[in-house]
Parts: structure tokens; C-alpha cells; sequence
């Protein structure tokens, strides 16, 4: 069984390669800064990682 830092470690890395994915997804970084609606996209993603991650970390306290 894991301990709870190798909880927290575990959702900080899935949060982290599912940024990733998305960002590789979304093309190259040339064509990120010509638009717009990209750029929001992934100003969105990283908003929603940034909650997942503090609600990962207020669940991961009372465990």
C-alpha cells in the first residue's frame, strides 16, 4: 500500500502528464501564439489543473 506522500506524488504526476498531453496536443508553440482561442484553451486547462490539484491536496490532508 502506499504511504501518503506517494499519494500526493502520484496525483501531483498524473496532473502533470495530463498538462502535458493536452499542450502536446495543441500544436506547436508557433502557432499557440498566433491564437488566440488556443492560447485561452490552455489558460483554462492550467486553471483547471491548478483546482484539481488543490482539491487533490485538501483530500489528501484528511486521508
Amino acid at each position: 500500500m502506499l504511504g501518503k506522500a506517494a499519494i500526493l506524488f502520484v496525483i501531483l504526476a498524473l496532473l502533470l502528464v495530463f498538462y502535458l498531453v493536452i499542450r502536446l496536443g495543441a500544436g506547436k508553440k508557433k502557432d499557440i501564439s498566433k491564437s488566440l482561442q488556443i492560447s485561452n484553451y490552455l489558460f483554462g486547462v492550467r486553471i483547471l489543473i491548478i483546482i484539481l490539484a488543490i482539491v487533490a491536496l485538501i483530500l489528501w490532508f484528511f486521508l
